[in-house]
């Protein structure tokens, strides 16, 4: 197969040297039918779904946010008053971690 004359290799080559023509555009009575088709397609609106949800997790984490806040104000001012059994424990802490 090798051979000078080989029909198949050819065949090939000038295939791959043979000019593409250029892809014809679509009639417009069916690029107008697969529009109106697309458009009347009724598509999930998930959307409204999922601004809810992100809605309601934003809410949520406001509050767990504000609750966090006055817990730990609640409890640093706590600490600061109050001469309890931690007075010494709170205070050796204050001491090694503020300069």
């Amino acid at each position: 197969m090798n051979t000078e004359n080989d029909p198949l290799g050819r065949l090939l080559r000038s295939a791959a040297r043979a000019p593409r023509p250029e892809p014809a555009e679509a009639p417009f009575a069916t690029e107008a039918r697969c529009l109106a088709v697309w458009r009347s397609a009724e598509r999930p609106d998930s959307s409204d779904y999922l601004v809810a949800w992100l809605r309601r997790a934003a809410i949520c984490a406001c509050v767990v946010a504000v609750a966090s806040l006055a817990w730990n104000y609640r409890v640093l001012a706590g600490s600061r008053t109050g001469g309890g059994e931690l007075a010494v424990a709170d205070a050796t802490m204050r001491t090694g971690v503020e300069p």
